[in-house]
């Protein structure tokens, strides 16, 4: 591996790498010594290299001082939502023996007094269970993380000129793999907590002429409703979206704005066990192959496995398990010290997602294996989510495509309090917006003929479709 970036910033010495909303332009060699300078705090807390530090993460400086110090002076560093509610910030603290959290003003403190020190090789954690289930976090190393911002800065048109926008927050993969991708090349990133949805949002972009953005389902969905089309931005040259599947409505829509704007959409797919990417269509398919994920990034490779032989898919429009090989493949999940300190490598990743490779090459999403939703690039896993309510003392079936996550209450009495209880309930814990789920009351679970829950008639109930198929019986 080439020096890795964190490590490697004063080379771009006096270019523009951080630019704050105020104008403030931070240069490669000034972010450097500002890294170098936050890791005197870890002698005064008395945290030393392969101890694990957990970081509240927001858009602004300070996350990114302490990120880069992080990965400079060989501190394992959890990323964390700063809005993740206490009971699980304690819980992963507790589980993974952290030493210190920074909080997202900079300020840190012992949360442990554990000496334990993880494995050489790991540099960062990040979360893939969000609000449900148990804490469980993706191990990742330097190589990682290098290896795949290298591959995104060779299939994005990436230049040194370049400023892109904190559209994403830097805890989740997508957001940091634009961090990532810009400091290996030199190029800047402007930073805001203002969302697409914010007028602060665009006008920073015209002001700084900003040069891309990224976006994930929902990014769409509000530039669809404040009608992006019709604003005027100069300095744009590309959008990227990733994050999960778009729904055909939104699929024309990206089509439209990147005909009506002359913009390239480059369409991604990846997975947090990857360090972020692992596949992506070029521009030129858009039109014609938007429900495609494309072709395997730089460095890496795709294929297919038949899910009962365990065999190599050779034919086109074969139906498998998409696998994926590369130098992104995390080093494992952590759920305990005892992973942290595991030795062992990933040679390979089962993404868990059905594809088929079509006869031109493109790989199309065609299912799940396992019951995961990716609602705005957040996993949701719907057996943790029931399994979680249910200690609520709610019983629940939860099914939901990326764009709307459906729990239905069991309710014998179909009283209206459970159901608003429960909204509430994901609107508190889970952080979701109300658009993005439906709560519905059903006296008892439908089942199908075969004695499986009837998944669609809870869909149609909650989207008010027709049910076409065979009626589903009674609870058992």
């Amino acid at each position: 591996m080439s020096l890795h970036f964190a490590k490697n910033l004063e080379r771009f010495g006096d270019q523009t790498a951080i630019l704050l909303a105020d104008g403030t332009a931070i240069s490669y060699i000034k972010l450097a010594q500002l890294a170098d300078h936050f890791a005197q705090r870890f002698v005064q807390f008395d945290v030393w290299p392969q101890q694990v530090c957990a970081l509240q993460c927001r858009n602004n400086l300070t996350t990114i001082v302490a990120y880069l110090c992080c990965l400079r002076h060989q501190r394992p560093l959890l990323l964390l939502d700063p809005q993740l509610p206490q009971i699980y910030l304690d819980q992963i603290v507790r589980q993974l023996e952290i030493a210190v959290l920074i909080d997202d003003m900079g300020t840190m403190r012992r949360v442990s007094a554990s000496a334990f020190r993880a494995r050489p090789d790991l540099a960062l954690l990040l979360s893939t269970s969000g609000s449900t289930g148990e804490p469980k976090s993706v191990m990742l190393s330097l190589e990682n993380l290098h290896s795949n911002a290298l591959a995104i800065s060779r299939f994005l048109p990436l230049q040194m000129t370049d400023l892109a926008v904190t559209a994403l927050p830097m805890h989740h993969a997508y957001g940091l793999s634009v961090l990532n991708s810009h400091l290996l090349c030199g190029a800047a990133i402007l930073l805001t907590d203002y969302t697409v949805a914010n007028r602060e949002f665009w006008q920073l972009v015209r002001q700084h002429d900003v040069s891309s953005f990224s976006a994930i389902p929902m990014t769409f969905q509000l530039l669809k409703t404040i009608r992006f089309e019709r604003l005027q931005l100069p300095g744009l040259r590309y959008i990227t979206h990733a994050g999960g599947a778009l729904s055909p409505d939104l699929q024309q829509y990206v089509c439209q704005i990147s005909s009506q704007k002359e913009l390239p959409v480059y369409l991604m797919y990846g997975q947090t066990e990857a360090t972020a990417r692992i596949a992506w269509l070029r521009p030129e398919y858009l039109n014609d192959h938007s429900d495609c994920i494309g072709e395997v990034i730089p460095g890496g490779s795709l294929f297919l496995r038949e899910l009962h032989t365990q065999s190599e898919i050779i034919a086109a429009d074969t139906e498998g398990e998409l696998i994926f090989r590369g130098p992104n493949i995390m080093l494992g999940y952590a759920q305990n010290p005892a992973d942290l300190r595991n030795s062992d490598k990933c040679q390979e990743l089962a993404t868990g997602d059905l594809a088929i490779r079509l006869t031109n090459g493109l790989y199309q999403i065609t299912g799940r294996i396992k019951r995961i939703l990716k609602i705005q690039g957040k996993r949701v896993q719907l057996d943790h989510l029931e399994q979680q309510l249910l200690r609520e003392r709610w019983t629940t079936v939860c099914t939901g495509r990326d764009d709307l996550l459906v729990v239905a209450v069991i309710d014998a009495n179909a009283e209206s309090a459970a159901a608003t209880e429960v909204a509430n309930h994901l609107t508190t814990l889970m952080r979701l917006h109300p658009s993005l789920f439906k709560v519905i009351l059903v006296r008892d679970i439908p089942y199908t003929s075969s004695g499986k829950v009837h998944y669609q008639a809870l869909m149609r109930i909650a989207t008010g479709e027709t049910l076409t198929e065979g009626p589903a019986t009674g609870s058992h």
